[in-house]
């Protein structure tokens, strides 16, 4: 079940597996978004961070 928007924190910073539950898709589809730039995260050693803001953003468009 997808999580409404305003749960979201703008300034919280998410991982994969959170950004998934959040969209509704697998860990693998929001990575492909993250390499492709669909969606904008930094890459700390071998782990995504995904700021909330920026989960808006894509939900948005």
């Amino acid at each position: 079940m997808a999580i409404s928007l305003s749960k979201i924190d703008p300034l919280k910073f998410y991982n994969v597996d959170e950004v998934s539950v959040i969209l509704n898709v697998s860990s693998q589809t929001v990575r492909r978004h993250l390499r492709t730039k669909m969606m904008m995260g930094k890459k700390i050693g071998r782990r995504w961070h995904i700021q909330g803001k920026e989960i808006k953003k894509f939900i948005e468009s």
